[in-house]
Protein backbone atom coordinates (compact mmCIF):
# COMPACT_ATOMS: atom_id res chain seq x y z
CA UNK A 1 0.00 0.00 0.00
CA UNK A 2 1.34 3.56 -0.99
CA UNK A 3 1.95 5.88 1.92
CA UNK A 4 -0.02 9.09 1.66
CA UNK A 5 0.58 12.41 3.34
CA UNK A 6 -2.07 15.42 4.68
CA UNK A 7 -0.85 18.95 4.77
CA UNK A 8 -1.84 20.13 8.72
CA UNK A 9 -0.94 24.10 9.53
CA UNK A 10 1.92 24.92 11.33
CA UNK A 11 1.95 27.24 14.79
CA UNK A 12 3.25 30.72 13.53
CA UNK A 13 7.03 30.61 13.81
CA UNK A 14 6.97 26.65 14.67
CA UNK A 15 9.00 24.47 12.65
CA UNK A 16 6.99 20.78 12.15
CA UNK A 17 8.97 17.98 12.07
CA UNK A 18 8.00 15.64 9.76
CA UNK A 19 9.00 12.02 8.85
CA UNK A 20 8.20 10.13 5.56
CA UNK A 21 6.92 6.19 6.61
CA UNK A 22 9.05 4.96 3.70
CA UNK A 23 12.67 6.45 4.85
CA UNK A 24 11.97 8.40 8.28
CA UNK A 25 13.91 11.49 6.64
CA UNK A 26 12.41 14.55 8.15
CA UNK A 27 10.89 17.00 5.87
CA UNK A 28 10.76 20.67 7.35
CA UNK A 29 7.48 22.75 6.47
CA UNK A 30 5.04 19.82 6.00
CA UNK A 31 3.36 17.45 8.51
CA UNK A 32 2.24 13.61 8.36
CA UNK A 33 -1.14 11.85 9.23
CA UNK A 34 -2.29 8.65 8.11
CA UNK A 35 -4.22 8.08 5.81
CA UNK A 36 -3.90 11.81 4.21
CA UNK A 37 -3.87 13.57 1.34
CA UNK A 38 -1.85 14.88 -1.23
CA UNK A 39 1.16 16.49 0.11
CA UNK A 40 0.82 20.44 -0.78
CA UNK A 41 3.24 23.06 0.47
CA UNK A 42 1.99 24.92 3.54
CA UNK A 43 2.36 28.33 1.80
CA UNK A 44 -0.72 27.49 -0.30
CA UNK A 45 -3.41 28.11 2.42
CA UNK A 46 -4.39 31.45 2.91
CA UNK A 47 -4.65 33.35 6.03
CA UNK A 48 -8.24 33.89 7.61
CA UNK A 49 -9.91 36.68 5.81
CA UNK A 50 -7.12 37.82 3.36
CA UNK A 51 -7.86 38.98 -0.17
CA UNK A 52 -7.14 36.25 -2.50
CA UNK A 53 -6.51 37.33 -6.18
CA UNK A 54 -7.03 35.22 -9.45
CA UNK A 55 -3.35 35.84 -11.41
CA UNK A 56 -5.34 35.20 -14.36
CA UNK A 57 -7.58 38.29 -13.75
CA UNK A 58 -4.99 40.98 -12.27
CA UNK A 59 -7.32 43.87 -10.20
CA UNK A 60 -8.90 46.45 -12.39
CA UNK A 61 -7.75 50.10 -11.75
CA UNK A 62 -10.38 52.70 -12.95
CA UNK A 63 -9.22 54.57 -16.01
CA UNK A 64 -11.13 57.53 -18.19
CA UNK A 65 -11.05 55.53 -21.11
CA UNK A 66 -12.49 56.84 -24.87
CA UNK A 67 -16.44 55.52 -23.77
CA UNK A 68 -16.10 57.26 -20.44
CA UNK A 69 -14.74 60.38 -22.64
CA UNK A 70 -17.60 59.56 -24.86
CA UNK A 71 -20.54 59.53 -22.88
CA UNK A 72 -19.08 62.91 -21.05
CA UNK A 73 -19.39 64.63 -24.41
CA UNK A 74 -23.03 63.34 -25.33
CA UNK A 75 -24.12 65.04 -21.89
CA UNK A 76 -22.87 68.45 -23.21
CA UNK A 77 -25.09 67.95 -25.94
CA UNK A 78 -28.06 67.65 -23.45
CA UNK A 79 -26.79 70.28 -20.76
CA UNK A 80 -25.63 72.57 -23.61
CA UNK A 81 -29.46 72.21 -25.41
CA UNK A 82 -31.23 72.31 -22.43
CA UNK A 83 -29.48 75.33 -20.99
CA UNK A 84 -30.27 77.19 -24.10
CA UNK A 85 -33.77 76.24 -23.93
CA UNK A 86 -33.94 77.27 -20.12
CA UNK A 87 -32.06 80.74 -20.10
CA UNK A 88 -34.17 82.28 -22.59
CA UNK A 89 -37.40 81.51 -21.01
CA UNK A 90 -35.43 83.23 -17.54
CA UNK A 91 -34.77 85.75 -19.65
CA UNK A 92 -38.17 86.33 -21.11
CA UNK A 93 -39.22 87.00 -17.42
CA UNK A 94 -36.39 88.93 -15.52
CA UNK A 95 -35.27 91.22 -18.90
CA UNK A 96 -36.62 94.37 -18.52
CA UNK A 97 -38.25 96.57 -21.56
CA UNK A 98 -39.03 92.87 -23.23
CA UNK A 99 -41.64 91.68 -24.68
CA UNK A 100 -40.88 87.39 -25.30
CA UNK A 101 -44.50 87.64 -27.40
CA UNK A 102 -43.01 90.17 -30.35
CA UNK A 103 -39.23 90.19 -29.34
CA UNK A 104 -36.99 87.38 -31.10
CA UNK A 105 -34.77 85.30 -28.83
CA UNK A 106 -31.53 87.32 -29.91
CA UNK A 107 -32.80 90.54 -28.77
CA UNK A 108 -32.20 89.77 -25.35
CA UNK A 109 -28.62 90.32 -25.78
CA UNK A 110 -29.27 93.83 -27.05
CA UNK A 111 -28.96 96.52 -24.08
CA UNK A 112 -29.21 96.39 -20.11
CA UNK A 113 -28.65 92.66 -18.96
CA UNK A 114 -27.53 91.59 -22.43
CA UNK A 115 -24.74 89.48 -21.29
CA UNK A 116 -27.13 86.58 -19.88
CA UNK A 117 -28.09 85.72 -23.58
CA UNK A 118 -25.00 86.53 -24.66
CA UNK A 119 -23.23 83.73 -21.92
CA UNK A 120 -26.17 81.53 -23.03
CA UNK A 121 -25.49 81.74 -27.06
CA UNK A 122 -22.08 81.27 -26.22
CA UNK A 123 -21.91 78.60 -23.77
CA UNK A 124 -24.32 76.70 -24.94
CA UNK A 125 -22.98 77.10 -28.20
CA UNK A 126 -19.49 75.46 -27.38
CA UNK A 127 -21.32 72.48 -25.25
CA UNK A 128 -22.97 71.53 -28.54
CA UNK A 129 -20.14 71.42 -30.53
CA UNK A 130 -17.97 69.34 -28.35
CA UNK A 131 -20.75 67.07 -28.46
CA UNK A 132 -20.88 66.43 -31.87
CA UNK A 133 -17.45 64.87 -31.64
CA UNK A 134 -18.70 61.60 -30.07
CA UNK A 135 -22.11 62.32 -32.40
CA UNK A 136 -19.49 61.70 -35.24
CA UNK A 137 -18.13 57.88 -33.32
CA UNK A 138 -21.95 56.58 -32.57
CA UNK A 139 -23.80 57.97 -35.14
CA UNK A 140 -22.23 59.04 -38.52
CA UNK A 141 -19.81 61.69 -39.52
CA UNK A 142 -22.29 63.85 -41.15
CA UNK A 143 -24.52 64.11 -38.28
CA UNK A 144 -21.52 64.86 -36.34
CA UNK A 145 -20.72 67.51 -38.72
CA UNK A 146 -23.93 69.18 -38.82
CA UNK A 147 -24.40 68.82 -35.24
CA UNK A 148 -20.79 71.06 -35.14
CA UNK A 149 -22.04 74.00 -36.88
CA UNK A 150 -25.14 74.26 -34.74
CA UNK A 151 -22.92 74.26 -32.05
CA UNK A 152 -20.61 76.87 -33.82
CA UNK A 153 -23.04 79.06 -35.41
CA UNK A 154 -25.09 79.48 -31.85
CA UNK A 155 -21.74 79.81 -30.25
CA UNK A 156 -20.98 82.92 -32.70
CA UNK A 157 -24.34 84.79 -32.42
CA UNK A 158 -23.61 85.03 -28.96
CA UNK A 159 -19.94 86.78 -30.13
CA UNK A 160 -22.01 89.00 -32.94
CA UNK A 161 -24.84 90.27 -31.35
CA UNK A 162 -28.28 90.89 -32.85
CA UNK A 163 -29.68 93.91 -34.32
CA UNK A 164 -33.42 94.83 -33.08
CA UNK A 165 -35.91 93.65 -35.33
CA UNK A 166 -36.68 94.90 -37.35
CA UNK A 167 -34.36 97.73 -38.15
CA UNK A 168 -33.22 99.93 -40.88
CA UNK A 169 -29.83 100.42 -39.54
CA UNK A 170 -28.27 97.13 -39.93
CA UNK A 171 -24.73 97.02 -38.50
CA UNK A 172 -21.90 94.87 -39.15
CA UNK A 173 -21.78 92.64 -36.16
CA UNK A 174 -26.22 92.32 -36.17
CA UNK A 175 -25.44 91.10 -40.31
CA UNK A 176 -22.94 88.49 -39.07
CA UNK A 177 -25.46 87.58 -36.34
CA UNK A 178 -27.80 86.96 -39.09
CA UNK A 179 -25.92 85.30 -41.13
CA UNK A 180 -24.36 82.39 -38.40
CA UNK A 181 -27.71 82.37 -37.19
CA UNK A 182 -29.24 81.09 -40.45
CA UNK A 183 -26.59 78.43 -40.90
CA UNK A 184 -26.93 77.26 -37.47
CA UNK A 185 -30.86 76.89 -38.19
CA UNK A 186 -30.08 75.17 -41.40
CA UNK A 187 -27.57 72.85 -40.22
CA UNK A 188 -30.27 71.71 -37.84
CA UNK A 189 -32.34 70.84 -40.02
CA UNK A 190 -30.43 68.89 -42.80
CA UNK A 191 -29.02 66.90 -39.43
CA UNK A 192 -32.55 65.99 -38.83
CA UNK A 193 -32.98 64.13 -42.48
CA UNK A 194 -29.72 62.74 -42.28
CA UNK A 195 -29.76 61.14 -38.53
CA UNK A 196 -33.39 59.28 -39.49
CA UNK A 197 -31.77 57.14 -40.97
CA UNK A 198 -29.42 55.94 -38.03
CA UNK A 199 -30.61 52.97 -35.99
CA UNK A 200 -33.85 53.41 -37.67
CA UNK A 201 -37.26 53.05 -35.76
CA UNK A 202 -40.33 54.40 -36.94
CA UNK A 203 -40.89 56.31 -34.13
CA UNK A 204 -37.09 58.07 -34.37
CA UNK A 205 -37.51 58.36 -38.46
CA UNK A 206 -40.72 60.20 -38.22
CA UNK A 207 -39.96 62.30 -35.37
CA UNK A 208 -36.53 63.27 -37.30
CA UNK A 209 -38.68 64.16 -39.89
CA UNK A 210 -41.18 66.43 -38.56
CA UNK A 211 -39.08 67.82 -37.07
CA UNK A 212 -36.93 69.04 -39.64
CA UNK A 213 -40.20 70.05 -41.66
CA UNK A 214 -41.98 72.27 -38.53
CA UNK A 215 -38.39 74.03 -38.29
CA UNK A 216 -38.76 75.60 -41.28
CA UNK A 217 -42.21 75.94 -41.70
CA UNK A 218 -41.98 77.94 -38.02
CA UNK A 219 -39.24 79.75 -39.09
CA UNK A 220 -41.15 81.06 -42.03
CA UNK A 221 -44.10 82.10 -40.29
CA UNK A 222 -41.94 83.92 -37.42
CA UNK A 223 -40.73 86.40 -40.02
CA UNK A 224 -44.48 86.99 -41.54
CA UNK A 225 -45.63 87.47 -38.26
CA UNK A 226 -44.24 91.13 -37.04
CA UNK A 227 -46.57 90.86 -33.53
CA UNK A 228 -45.85 86.94 -32.38
CA UNK A 229 -42.97 86.95 -34.32
CA UNK A 230 -40.69 85.72 -30.58
CA UNK A 231 -44.10 83.28 -30.17
CA UNK A 232 -42.81 81.38 -33.15
CA UNK A 233 -39.37 81.95 -32.74
CA UNK A 234 -39.38 80.42 -30.03
CA UNK A 235 -41.63 77.57 -31.11
CA UNK A 236 -39.04 76.65 -33.75
CA UNK A 237 -36.02 76.92 -31.24
CA UNK A 238 -37.86 74.30 -28.88
CA UNK A 239 -38.70 71.92 -31.49
CA UNK A 240 -35.01 71.93 -32.54
CA UNK A 241 -33.01 71.91 -29.62
CA UNK A 242 -34.97 68.97 -28.04
CA UNK A 243 -34.50 66.89 -30.77
CA UNK A 244 -30.79 67.98 -30.33
CA UNK A 245 -31.35 66.43 -26.66
CA UNK A 246 -32.77 63.16 -27.75
CA UNK A 247 -30.21 62.20 -30.21
CA UNK A 248 -27.47 62.59 -27.47
CA UNK A 249 -29.50 60.63 -25.23
CA UNK A 250 -30.27 58.35 -27.78
CA UNK A 251 -26.62 58.09 -29.15
CA UNK A 252 -25.39 57.59 -24.83
CA UNK A 253 -28.09 54.23 -25.07
CA UNK A 254 -26.24 53.45 -28.31
CA UNK A 255 -23.09 53.58 -27.17
CA UNK A 256 -23.63 51.83 -23.42
CA UNK A 257 -24.81 49.36 -25.78
CA UNK A 258 -21.97 48.95 -27.52
CA UNK A 259 -19.96 49.15 -24.81
CA UNK A 260 -21.57 46.14 -23.50
CA UNK A 261 -21.72 43.81 -26.38
CA UNK A 262 -17.72 44.58 -26.33
CA UNK A 263 -17.90 43.45 -22.85
CA UNK A 264 -19.29 40.24 -23.22
CA UNK A 265 -17.43 39.83 -26.25
CA UNK A 266 -13.69 39.98 -23.93
CA UNK A 267 -15.36 37.80 -21.32
CA UNK A 268 -16.03 34.97 -23.88
CA UNK A 269 -13.20 35.23 -25.73
CA UNK A 270 -11.39 35.34 -21.59
CA UNK A 271 -12.95 31.98 -20.67
CA UNK A 272 -12.23 30.70 -23.78
CA UNK A 273 -8.69 31.45 -23.89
Amino acid sequence: MRPQVQILLAPPGSRSRVRSPADGNRLPGFCVCWPALPLLPVTSLARPGALVRSRSRPAVVPTLGPMTVRRGLLWCGVAGSGLFILIFLINDVVKPDYDPVRDAVSEAGIGSGGWLQIANFTVSGLLITASSVAISQVVNRWTGMLVGLVGAGLALAGVFVSDPVPTDDATWHGMIHNVVGSLSSAALVAACFVAAQWRTTALWRWYSLVVGVAMPLTFVVATGATETLGIWQRLTNVIGWTWLIVLALRAMRASATSEGDQGRRVDVTSVSA
